[in-house]
């Protein structure tokens, strides 16, 4: 069985990125990496991933020339290596591969996620969309979006939540040299309140402006909580006025970009970890990848309820699911996990436990096989 697996970039830190990269990787275990050529519409930046990954072609962005050379590469390997399945890591393919798909009668594999489908799709998008042979979904929401809105029909599309590498990241003292170099304040004499990801505009449903506000309300009561937001973008400036204003200068760490082998030690360092967003038109979640690193390092975490996010969180085992806009709630959960010690290694106990039961990557290769098998007789 020979996949030829199309995505607009697998090398950012992003998280259809990091599916992309985890999924690629099951493959190439399951089928053999000879099996999987991977094209890559954008290729590699200095901001990148630190780590390498291999792919078959590397494209140099969304420029015209970039996407002739891609499309070039695509169907020279369509037509002469023959592979058996076209697999699109994003809808904004898919129209291209419906394309091929009715050329040779080679089956389409498309991923969705969250806020790319309920955006406005370009029209071919919207027609690979609905053409695609089988669909797979990060989390239940999106696959109930997708069928409620008749996007695809009942029942049709396949969940497969995001994974952690539990190798990776697991619990353990946080290295002092990349709590230094980040300047974030020592985890044994503070409690942190950590948040990690782009620090974009065009990532403002992540809410960082309103866990900013939420802090401003509690952290009087806790003298040594600190607030820490982990990561980089255009949005950082808006958020550290925002922190100046509130009176938080002192009690807030922006850390800036994250290199990849320290982000295990900013969970680690987290008392909490919370990522609220809401949901719109160029806003929301499918299942955010940030909250399961943290839940196996042995973060409780705080999640949004209009989105995929929630489903980080399962009868508050491991954290709470709360109203993004509703400031007091998520004030009031902070200041419960803040004030009882018990409470908060409780909720870090079922952390563990959940990642291990329900998002390690040694389950999500395993449903790749089982859905593999399902779908696809062996070439």
């Amino acid at each position: 069985m020979k996949i030829i697996y199309l995505t607009p970039g697998c090398f950012d830190k992003g998280g259809i990125s990091r599916y992309n990269r985890y999924q690629i990787t099951a493959l190439r275990e399951l089928k053999g990496s000879h099996n999987v050529k991977v094209c890559s519409l954008h290729g590699r930046k200095p901001d990148d991933f630190e780590e390498p990954f291999d792919v078959d072609f590397a494209g140099g962005g969304i420029g015209a020339i970039s996407k002739i050379r891609f499309v070039l590469f695509v169907v020279k390997n369509f037509f002469f290596w023959q592979p058996d399945i076209i697999w699109i890591g994003h809808v904004n393919l898919s129209g291209m591969a419906y394309l091929l798909s009715r050329i040779s009668g080679v089956r389409v594999v498309l991923n969705t996620y969250g806020l790319e489908v309920w955006s406005g799709l370009t029209k071919d998008a919207a027609y690979g969309l609905r053409k695609a042979h089988y669909v797979i979904s990060d989390c239940h929401f999106t696959a109930r979006y997708l069928e409620d809105e008749q996007w695809r029909s009942r029942n049709s599309v396949v969940v497969i939540w995001d994974c952690v590498d539990l190798k990776r990241f697991f619990p353990a003292e946080a290295s002092k040299e990349a709590l230094t170099k980040y300047g974030i304040p020592d985890p044994i004499r503070h409690q942190l309140i950590v948040t990690l990801g782009r620090m974009a505009k065009v990532a403002a449903h992540k809410g960082y402006d309103r866990l900013i506000r939420t802090f401003a309300k509690i952290h009087q009561k806790f003298p040594v909580a600190r607030l820490v937001l982990a990561g980089k973008g255009d949005w950082m400036e808006e958020l550290k006025l925002l922190v100046d204003n509130v009176g938080l200068t002192s009690k807030v760490t922006f850390t800036g970009m994250v290199d990849e082998k320290h982000l295990v030690d900013i969970y680690r360092s987290a008392y909490v970890f919370s990522l609220v967003s809401d949901r719109g038109k160029g806003r929301g979640e499918g299942i955010p990848l940030t909250p399961l690193e943290a839940m196996a390092c042995g973060a409780p975490v705080i999640v949004g309820n209009q989105d995929g996010s929630q489903e980080a969180v399962t009868e508050e085992l491991n954290g709470f699911v709360i109203d993004p806009f509703d400031l007091e709630a998520h004030a009031t959960r902070l200041s419960a996990l803040l004030a009882d010690r018990h409470l908060r290694q409780e909720k870090s106990l079922g952390a563990i436990q959940r990642v291990h039961n329900e998002f390690a990557y040694e389950g999500f290769r395993e449903k790749h096989k089982l859905f593999l098998q399902k779908y696809f007789t062996e070439q």
